[in-house]
C-alpha cells in the first residue's frame, strides 16, 4: 500500500505542475511574450535516446584519389564547416537531449584494433585548437589518452549513459572540443562479394565520443582510388532528409568516378539477417535490409494518381498506396501506420518533421479492402497539407508537451507508453527519395510493430532492373517476417493492375 501511495502521489503532483506549466505557457504565447516551443526536437530529446534510435545513409563510390587517410579526414572537415546543417552538438540531461548550434565543425579520425578497441585518434580542428584552460588540458596528448581509455571503458555502455561517462574523464576547452566532433573511421571489407559494401557497417563498434551528433565510416575500394561513405546521425542533431542532403552535396562536391550497381530483388532470402544493434541495458532492437523491386507498387500509384489525384487534394503519395498495402497483411491489418514528413524552415522554426499517423482499417468498408482508399488517401493529404503548414494536430500536441518540464515530460511519456502508438502510430514508414541505402532509426518507447527505412526507387541493378533498399528496425522476430510482407505488397499490386482497378477504387 505505501508504494501504491507514493505513486499515486507522484502521479498528482506531475500532473498539478503539468497543468501549471501548459496553462501558463499558453497565457505567455496569447500575450505574445512567449513563441510555441519546437515540439518535434523535444519529442527526440525524450524518445530517442539509445543507440539504436540513431539512423544512416549511404553513398558509394566517391572520388578519392590517394585514398589517404589523414587527407580525407581533412576534406571531409572542410566540407562539413561549410554545412549549417553539421554545426550541432548534443547536450546530455537526465531526462532530455538538446542539441545545441555550433561556429564550427571539427572531425576525429579514430583508428580501431581488430578487436575493436579504440587504439589512436587524430583531430582535424576547424581554425586553430582552442586554448588550453589549464596545464592537464595544455597536454593534449594526454587528453587523447585519457579520451581513449575512457572510450574503451564505456564502449558498451547505454548511450544515455556513456557521453557523461566519457567526459568524467577529461576537462577543459579542448576536451570537450574533440568529444563535440564528428567522428571519422575508415572500415576494411571483403570485396570478393559484390554484395558486401552494401550491408551496413555495424555502428555500435564505431561509436561518437558522446557530444558529436555525426558518426562517420568510409570503406575504400580495393585500389583506394574511392570510398564509399556511411554517415549515421543522433536524430536530434539532425533529421533524414537534411543529413541526405549533406551526403548529395558530398557526393558533388568530391565527385563519383564509379557509380553503384546494386544486388538483386530478395525473392528467396533476405539481403541481411536481423543483427542487434541496441547495447547492453538498452530497448532490445535488431536491425535487417532487403531489396525490393518496386515497380509494380509504383505502377499501382501512378494509376490511382491518375485516376484520383484530383478527388483527393493533391498527387496519391508511395507513403499512403504502402500503408494501404501493409494493412491487407494479417499481422499489420488494424494497425496504425506513421509517415513522415519533411518540414521546411518557417515562422523562425528550423526545418524539421512531422508525422501523419492513421490507421487504414478505419476506412475501409463492405469487406472490401480496397473500398475506401480514395477517402483514406483524402485524410492522408488534408493531415499532409496540415504537417506542411506547421498546424497538424500532432504538431499541436508536441508543442503543448514542450511546454512541459523536460522531466514531467518525461515521466508523462514512461508512465503510459501505450498512448505513444495511438498519437504516432505502431509502424512507421519513412522515405528519402534520393536515398541509397537508408538505416532506419528506432524509438527508445512505442513503435511496437517497428520502423521502415525506404530509400530511391528506382536503384540499377547487374541484370538491368531497379531495386528499392529497405531497411527495418525492431523486434528480431516481428521484423524477420517483413522481407516476405514486402513481396506479397509487390504481388498484389502486380496482380491488381493486372485485373484492373477501376472497379475496386
Amino acid at each position: 500500500m505505501p508504494g501504491k501511495l507514493a505513486v499515486t502521489c507522484t502521479r498528482v503532483g506531475v500532473n498539478v505542475v503539468a497543468l501549471g506549466s501548459v496553462l501558463s505557457g499558453k497565457a505567455l504565447i496569447a500575450c505574445g511574450l512567449r513563441r510555441p516551443p519546437e515540439g518535434w526536437r523535444r519529442t527526440l530529446g525524450i524518445l530517442l535516446r539509445s543507440e539504436p534510435t540513431r539512423f544512416a545513409l549511404s553513398a558509394f563510390g566517391l572520388d578519392a584519389p590517394d585514398g589517404n587517410e589523414s587527407r580525407l579526414a581533412a576534406r571531409l572537415r572542410e566540407y562539413l564547416d561549410g554545412q549549417p546543417d553539421a554545426h550541432f552538438r548534443l547536450e546530455w540531461h537526465d531526462v532530455v537531449t538538446i542539441r545545441r548550434r555550433t561556429p564550427s565543425v571539427d572531425v576525429v579520425l579514430l583508428r580501431f584494433a581488430s578487436s575493436g578497441a579504440l587504439e589512436s585518434l587524430e583531430t582535424y580542428f576547424s581554425g586553430d585548437p582552442p586554448a588550453p584552460a589549464d596545464d592537464r588540458d595544455a597536454d593534449r596528448d594526454g587528453v587523447h589518452r585519457a579520451i581513449i581509455a575512457a572510450y574503451n571503458r564505456t564502449q558498451l555502455l547505454p548511450e544515455v549513459e556513456r557521453p557523461c561517462a566519457l567526459a568524467s574523464a577529461v576537462n577543459g576547452p579542448y576536451a570537450r572540443r574533440v568529444l563535440s566532433a564528428c567522428c571519422l573511421s575508415f572500415e576494411t571489407i571483403d570485396r570478393s562479394d559484390p554484395a558486401a559494401r552494401f550491408r551496413p557497417p555495424d555502428f555500435r563498434a564505431r561509436r561518437t565520443l558522446g557530444f558529436g551528433f555525426l558518426s562517420v565510416v568510409m570503406r575504400p575500394a580495393a585500389d583506394r582510388r574511392t570510398v564509399d561513405v556511411w554517415m549515421s546521425a543522433h536524430h536530434v542533431g539532425l533529421d533524414g532528409v537534411p543529413l541526405q542532403d549533406l551526403l548529395t552535396g558530398l557526393e558533388q562536391a568530391w565527385g563519383v568516378s564509379q557509380p553503384p550497381v546494386f544486388p538483386a530483388p530478395d525473392h528467396h532470402q533476405p539481403f541481411m539477417v536481423p543483427r542487434l544493434c541496441s547495447c547492453p541495458g538498452e530497448r532490445d532492437v535488431h536491425e535487417m535490409l532487403t531489396f525490393v523491386d518496386l515497380s509494380p507498387v509504383l505502377a499501382l500509384r501512378d494509376q490511382l494518381n491518375g485516376r484520383h489525384g484530383p478527388e483527393v487534394g493533391g498527387p496519391v503519395t508511395l507513403g499512403a498506396v504502402i500503408a494501404w498495402l501493409l494493412n491487407g497483411e494479417p499481422a499489420l491489418a488494424g494497425v496504425r501506420i506513421a509517415s513522415t514528413v519533411d518540414v521546411a524552415a518557417s515562422g523562425g522554426y528550423d526545418r524539421d518533421v512531422d508525422v501523419v499517423p492513421l490507421r487504414p482499417a478505419d476506412f475501409v468498408s463492405n469487406g472490401d479492402p480496397w473500398s475506401g482508399f480514395v477517402t483514406f488517401a483524402k485524410e492522408f493529404n488534408r493531415l499532409l497539407a496540415l504537417s506542411r503548414a506547421r498546424t497538424s494536430p500532432l504538431r499541436q500536441g508536441m508543442q503543448t508537451a514542450g511546454l512541459l518540464p523536460a522531466w514531467a515530460h518525461a515521466y508523462a511519456v514512461r508512465s503510459n507508453p501505450a498512448a505513444l502508438d495511438d498519437t504516432f502510430g505502431s509502424l512507421c514508414v519513412t522515405i528519402i527519395r534520393d536515398a541509397k541505402v537508408f538505416v532506419a532509426p528506432m524509438t527508445d518507447l512505442g513503435l511496437g510493430k517497428g520502423f521502415f527505412a525506404i530509400g530511391h526507387a528506382a536503384l540499377p541493378t547487374a541484370d538491368g532492373r531497379r531495386v528499392t533498399a529497405i531497411s527495418m528496425k525492431g523486434d528480431a522476430g516481428t521484423i524477420s517476417e517483413y522481407p516476405a510482407m514486402l513481396r506479397r505488397m509487390v504481388e498484389r499490386s502486380a496482380a491488381l493492375l493486372q485485373s484492373g482497378i477501376d472497379a475496386r477504387v
